[in-house]
């Protein structure tokens, strides 16, 4: 059975919710009550200095600038750039801002730190967010990380971002298309898991055809070269499902059991080295959009079918350049 990610993630597979917020931001200026002061604005690069001594043995949080975007709602995907920092060295241990892209993650429903999940739910788009987070809401409860060169006992800095954030009950700002072309019908609300029927005996494609539009979205057209923020639900040609974002994912050894969400594993192409890739037909289309995207059957050197033809329909929330190769 088909699973879309294991296709966009090697071939690089609404509103549009930008970042948005007042000018009021407390960068530089004195230590404040986290004891930490960040200097930059929303979007760039912090550099990030602290007090003498001992961190605080709580979680400590402070809005450097606050947006005017939509609260982040548990279980949402947050998506954000940020840069983390140990306190007892200064090391700067990740950042995306030097990726030159922001990342995703649940949020709120143990997808991350504990210190994230209690600071950030609740939030607005748009906000700088500041927090010191103690060990045992950072990565003591995991016996640190090593290849970060976190202690167990080690209290965290970051500075966070918010860009964006949805969930599979957030609804597309799209408006449905008067028909679709045989032989496909899809129906469902802009804020629920669509479903698609076809007439029996229905061929898939040999080659990948130009994306349907379902929905118009308002936002921007999708540019190449870029991360999509989205949902999806796959079908094979007779019109049952083979995988959603909708679904929960079970536990696994390296992660909890985690309800259905969007996801940002969807890239249109090309590729770092130039590949193509099953959505680079998505490129010009607005996103906020529904689009159905049809998938032929892979296959390996020898011509045998590796993976059935299916096809996929996307709701699109955002879109943001692919991060750097590093």
């Amino acid at each position: 059975m088909r699973k879309l990610l294991s296709l966009v993630a090697v071939l690089a597979l609404g509103s549009s919710l930008a970042a948005c917020g007042s000018d009021d931001s407390k960068a530089g200026g004195d230590f404040g009550k986290t004891g930490i002061k960040v200097t930059e604005e929303f979007g760039k690069k912090p550099t990030v200095t602290h007090k003498d001594g001992e961190p605080d043995k709580a979680l400590v949080t402070d809005v450097l600038k606050e947006g005017d975007g939509p609260e982040v709602k548990k279980g949402e995907l947050l998506t954000a750039n940020y840069l983390g920092q140990i306190w007892r060295d200064g090391k700067v241990f990740d950042n995306s801002y030097d990726r030159g892209a922001p990342s995703s993650f649940p949020i709120g429903i143990g997808g991350v730190i504990k210190g994230w999940d209690e600071a950030l739910v609740g939030k607005k788009i748009g906000s700088r967010v500041l927090m010191s987070i103690p060990a045992d809401k950072g990565y003591g409860p995991a016996g640190g990380n090593e290849q970060a060169g976190i202690t167990k006992d080690d209290t965290l800095i970051f500075v966070v971002d918010l860009v964006g954030a949805a969930g599979n009950d957030s609804k597309l700002d799209a408006d449905p298309v008067a028909s679709l072309p045989a032989p496909f019908k899809i129906t469902g609300e802009l804020n629920a898991e669509p479903k698609a029927t076809l007439p029996a005996g229905t061929k898939a494609p040999a080659k990948p055809g130009k994306p349907i539009v379902v929905a118009t979205g308002k936002g921007k057209p999708i540019e190449k070269g870029t991360q999509l923020i989205g949902r999806y639900v796959v079908f094979d040609y007779t019109g049952k499902k083979q995988a959603s974002t909708w679904d929960p994912q079970p536990a696994s050894e390296t992660a909890p059991a985690q309800p259905g969400s969007p996801t940002d594993k969807l890239q249109v192409g090309p590729g770092p080295k130039g590949e193509a890739g099953a959505l680079d037909g998505l490129a010009g289309i607005p996103i906020g959009s529904r689009v159905l995207v049809e998938l032929p059957a892979a296959k390996d050197a020898k011509g045998k079918v590796t993976s059935p033809a299916a096809f996929a329909i996307l709701d699109i929330f955002n879109a943001f350049p692919a991060p750097k190769q590093q």
